[in-house]
């Protein structure tokens, strides 16, 4: 048997003003043919799992593409047309297949396509036909459509958050791909979806937290013979469209009404869980002076503007709070400024001189702040990551800076890369073990560095991902919707196309 793999994966935002080019999908890793294999070879990504899953199965891997893009505002159209083209028109060069994979993330948005995944998939099986069968890999917060299961018999989401199985995500995709293209099960995917969204930081899967409890529930129903696979999907909150909602979604073998039960039971499960997600945050200068009287060393997470959920990474309102209320205490904050890393580039280590640093490209709630600074070092901006679904991976910020003032060292990157532990803090020379404050701009991977004596702050506020939703001056979310509107029986949205 053969089958086709390819990957296109992206988080879109619609309130960031970050702009997503193929010359940015290429710094992170844009591949064709036998290239896609060695990219994903020896990484926890999803196409690695599924690669294997494929292999192990005596499948034959015939790779058409890969793009990793991270997470920003939207990709540009232009780009989208061309990785569309790659993917449909190289799988339908490799025809005759048995089956075909992808690795998608599910909530990319562009200018002018805000369903760029349904796109990708409709022209794919207008293209080969309906006879050889589509499994798909999403990431936990997809935006999933109907357009996008009408399109795939299997779609199969991310169990956890933090994000630490990637890998057996796409290796479970691929190996009920493998039982399809075999025969031995005629999969069927049905959704159900709510008017509603939740915030991404209470949405950890770890211990007894709400989500957890969604987890449970879903591995249960699997374990009950009731599906193939059941996922659960709180969406990305930031997507500005009226379709956008949480969703529950299952796998049967045959059994359409099955899984329109299931799916509806998964969903169920989250929103009534819907209060649980929103859990208790500050204003920076709060969390400054709350760090201050806590035992131990403190992360603050800069919900607002993380680089996670497509913000900019480039808001100083936690920087302008520690230089005023903690500006002597060891601590360690990273910001986005590719001018004020230019500006230190010019004037060289050990050289002191007044910057300016943050807003840099959004500048709609903040500007800049100003201070006095030492260039301690100037840096590359390369690390590699240590977990989650791009282990293994290079994160590249670009040139970067270390700035010193007081006790608070400001690592001042180029790009804005998604951050997993504290990895871009050691490439730079920054040990966060001894600070007393680190500041981290992304919503879940911080959690495995708490432990004893490790406590964290979440932040409250303006920017590209507000963590109160119900706040945001959405242009086309339809009312009633959760959290702005309580409603024991929610708005559904469309499930099918």
């Amino acid at each position: 048997m053969r089958a086709a793999v390819a990957s296109f994966e992206f988080e879109g935002n619609s309130l960031s003003l970050r702009v997503t080019t193929r010359a940015d999908f290429a710094r992170m890793g844009l591949h064709e043919g036998a290239a896609v294999l060695q990219a994903a070879e020896g990484k926890d990504l999803a196409l690695t799992g599924g690669i294997k899953a494929l292999r192990e199965a005596g499948v034959k891997v015939v790779p058409i593409f890969a793009a990793k893009g991270g997470a920003g505002g939207h990709i540009e159209d232009s780009f989208l047309g061309e990785a569309l083209h790659r993917i449909v028109e190289g799988i339908a060069a490799a025809l005759p297949l048995d089956g075909v994979y992808l690795a998608l993330h599910g909530a990319m948005i562009c200018a002018e396509e805000k369903d760029p995944e349904g796109a990708v998939l409709a022209a794919l099986r207008a293209r080969i036909g309906p006879a050889i069968p589509i499994a798909v890999s999403l990431d936990l917060h997809a935006h999933v459509t109907p357009r996008m299961v009408a399109a795939a018999n299997i779609v199969v989401g991310y169990e956890t958050y933090p994000h630490v199985d990637a890998y057996r995500t796409g290796a479970c995709a691929a190996g009920l791909l493998v039982r399809a293209m075999r025969g031995e099960i005629r999969p069927v995917t049905r959704i159900r979806k709510y008017n509603a969204i939740v915030p991404v930081l209470g949405g950890a899967t770890l211990g007894d937290a709400p989500m957890a409890k969604v987890a449970a529930e879903a591995r249960a129903m699997e374990r009950a013979g009731r599906a193939l696979s059941v996922s659960y999907f709180p969406v990305q909150p930031w997507l500005d469209m009226e379709d956008v909602g949480i969703t529950g979604l299952a796998v049967t073998d045959g059994d359409p009404a099955g899984a329109e039960a299931v799916a509806q039971d998964i969903l169920d499960a989250m929103y009534a869980r819907r209060r649980d997600f929103e859990l208790l945050a500050m204003t920076p200068e709060e969390a400054v002076k709350a760090a201050l009287r806590m035992e131990g060393r403190v992360l603050i997470i800069d919900t607002p503007d993380s680089i996670g959920g497509g913000a900019s990474g480039d808001a100083p309102a936690l920087l302008a709070a520690i230089l005023s209320h903690a500006p002597d205490v060891p601590a360690a904050l990273a910001i986005v400024d590719p001018a004020a890393v230019r500006h230190a580039e010019k004037l060289g280590v050990g050289a002191e001189a007044e910057f300016e640093i943050g807003a840099w490209q959004d500048t709609r709630w903040f500007k800049p702040v100003r201070v006095t600074a030492r260039v301690e070092r100037l840096c590359d901006g390369n690390f590699v990551y240590r977990g989650g679904p791009v282990a293994g991976a290079t994160g590249r910020l670009g040139p970067s800076a270390v700035l010193r003032v007081g006790g608070l060292r400001i690592l001042v990157a180029s790009h804005a890369v998604y951050e997993h532990l504290d990895e871009h803090y050691a490439a730079c020379g920054i040990d966060i073990g001894a600070c007393k404050i680190a500041s981290f701009k992304q919503l879940m991977n911080f959690r495995k560095l708490l432990g004893p004596g490790v406590d964290f702050i979440a932040l409250h506020g303006q920017g590209g991902t507000p963590l109160r939703l119900q706040d945001v001056a959405w242009q086309h979310r339809r009312r009633p919707y959760w959290p702005a509107d309580d409603r024991d029986v929610p708005e559904r949205l469309p499930d099918s196309v």
